[in-house]
């Protein structure tokens, strides 16, 4: 797809001025926009944004000074470039006077085509540089907003999910924990498993968790196994756990995401 074109102003109340920028400006391949009085330029600051304007100085009713003074007023073109462009009065105090409203470079009449197209085609540069940093800040905010939608909705859904949820970072440290994993086996959000699952896993398990838990995580394979705790309330129960590794879209290693479930009821059926 092509760049999106920069508007340019062009404000002189001579029509045959403004052609003369146009024929000068047109191989930057840009939006031209013509005003023929300040007050026009002014109507025209209030729909568009603009790379650059170019002013005449020296028009009736409403001259560039005032113009400019006014363009400066308003939020939205404060930082917008201007030149002035005059076929008059060059001395220091005029020019100075210029640069004091807020123009950013003076010409004389007749202009330099080269040196024209030369200053306001970096002007028309740093303005698409400044609206693709805008485009690209306004596409991240709106994909943090999906992400804390998505995250809002996860820890919905996981605070009443009927089975524990955890997070297990590459470290081996919970990161995240849902009320009922919390119930079911006391893990909190920066304990180690490994420190939590010695403190609950019945003796007579450890070792064979252990040892499965750490060839799966090690091999980022899915883990599932059954096996005894001593819960919160201090009851020997029955969970089913089993984990799966999270990767990134590089397939590198971001941790593991868990379930536990209370199955006490099944086993007891069992026997």
């Amino acid at each position: 797809m092509n760049a999106p074109k920069a508007n340019i102003l062009l404000v002189d109340d001579h029509p045959e001025n403004l052609i003369a920028l146009e024929a000068i400006l047109d191989k930057l391949g840009q939006n031209l926009v013509k005003a023929y009085s300040g007050e026009e330029a002014l109507r025209c600051l209030l729909h568009q944004d603009f790379a650059a304007i170019l002013l005449d100085v020296q028009m009736p009713g409403m001259d560039g000074f005032e113009t400019a003074t006014l363009i400066r007023q308003r939020e939205r073109s404060r930082h917008t470039p201007i030149i002035f462009l005059t076929a008059l009065n060059t001395s220091d105090i005029f020019v100075f006077k210029g640069y004091e409203i807020g123009a950013v470079d003076y010409l004389s009449k007749p202009i330099d085509a080269a040196i024209l197209t030369s200053k306001v085609s970096v002007f028309v540069d740093l303005f698409k540089k400044t609206m693709e940093v805008q485009r690209q800040a306004a596409e991240l905010a709106a994909i943090n907003t999906k992400l804390k939608q998505s995250e809002q909705q996860f820890r919905s859904l996981s605070a009443c999910a009927p089975i524990g949820i955890f997070l297990i970072d590459i470290n081996g440290r919970c990161t995240y924990t849902n009320p009922n994993c919390k119930a079911i086996c006391g893990l909190t959000i920066g304990e180690s498993w490994e420190a939590a699952w010695t403190r609950c896993i019945h003796p007579e398990d450890r070792d064979r968790v252990f040892a499965s838990w750490s060839h799966c995580t090690q091999n980022e394979q899915t883990y599932s196994d059954e096996f005894r705790i001593y819960a919160e309330d201090g009851v020997l129960r029955w969970v089913q756990v089993s984990t799966s590794p999270m990767v990134s879209a590089q397939r590198q290693l971001l941790g593991h995401v868990g379930t536990i479930e209370d199955i006490t009821e099944r086993k007891v059926a069992e026997v």
